[in-house]
């Protein structure tokens, strides 16, 4: 896999069952041909 994970990994990310470093969301984006966005807003 592109992202260096299971695919078990990728199932449990992509369906919110875990909280991600902001590492591994720069790579699952670098894995899919995208850009990370991280963004703080006032609420």
């Amino acid at each position: 896999m592109r992202l260096g994970t299971t695919q078990s990994a990728i199932a449990r990310l992509e369906g919110g069952g875990v909280s991600p470093s902001l590492s591994t969301l720069r790579r699952y984006a670098e894995a899919t041909g995208t850009k990370l966005h991280v963004e703080l807003v006032a609420g």
